[in-house]
């Protein structure tokens, strides 16, 4: 009897295994969902911060791309003047 039960309870640890390992939950394995709210909750690492951040300067940039509006804004011109005369003058000294 103590042989079946040890079995049984073998069997039903490795099917937790492989559940946990290869399940899928929202596009993640529960293993997965499981370590990221670890990470974030018990040992939030400065590395996992800083990902974090990046993650949502990346949603709010998608977010700007994909909002689009009726006039589009004009590039901003960043050359001066100047620097185009110097730019024409240099150009003008090659030929």
């Amino acid at each position: 009897m103590g042989v079946l039960k040890f079995l049984v309870w073998t069997a039903c640890a490795v099917g937790l295994g492989v559940f946990l390992a290869r399940g899928n939950v929202d596009g993640r394995s529960p293993l997965e969902h499981i370590e990221r709210t670890w990470k974030r909750t018990v040992n939030p690492s400065s590395m996992d911060k800083m990902k974090d951040g990046f993650e949502d300067a990346l949603d709010d940039a998608r977010q700007a791309v994909s909002q689009k509006s009726a006039n589009p804004a004009q590039p901003r011109e960043r050359i001066t003047a100047e620097d185009r005369a110097a730019i024409n003058n240099i150009i003008a000294k090659k030929k």
